[in-house]
């Protein structure tokens, strides 16, 4: 591998549900430069709940329909929340969205 460079793949990160219906890959924990990078995986009819953000989110919606609780955002949207932000999470059709953390820290 190249100096400088983490690497890991999806099949290999590790998996588990935070919510009905909703499950969490961790792809890179936060480390010295602190960013958290994770796909979220919501089935049909998934609700998170509200979530507050203690620090800033970029979000990517790769497949599906990601609903923020005012907005359908279809696959290929980039949403980025900022601190103290407010949103419900959820998907009436089921989505995958690559969620990063600049900061190293979830909202969970």
């Amino acid at each position: 591998m190249l100096a400088g460079f983490d690497v890991t793949h999806a099949d290999q990160a590790s998996r588990r549900q935070v919510k009905d219906g909703i499950a969490v890959t961790m792809l890179r924990e936060g480390t010295d430069d602190k960013l958290s990078a994770m796909l979220i995986d919501f089935e049909p009819g998934a609700v998170f709940g509200e979530e507050l953000h203690q620090t800033p989110e970029i979000l990517f919606v790769l497949e599906g329909q990601f609903h923020d609780g005012q907005q359908a955002h279809p696959a290929g949207t980039l949403i980025t929340a900022t601190t103290g932000s407010v949103h419900w999470p959820q998907s009436e059709t089921g989505c995958r969205l690559l969620v990063l953390y600049p900061d190293g820290t979830a909202s969970e």
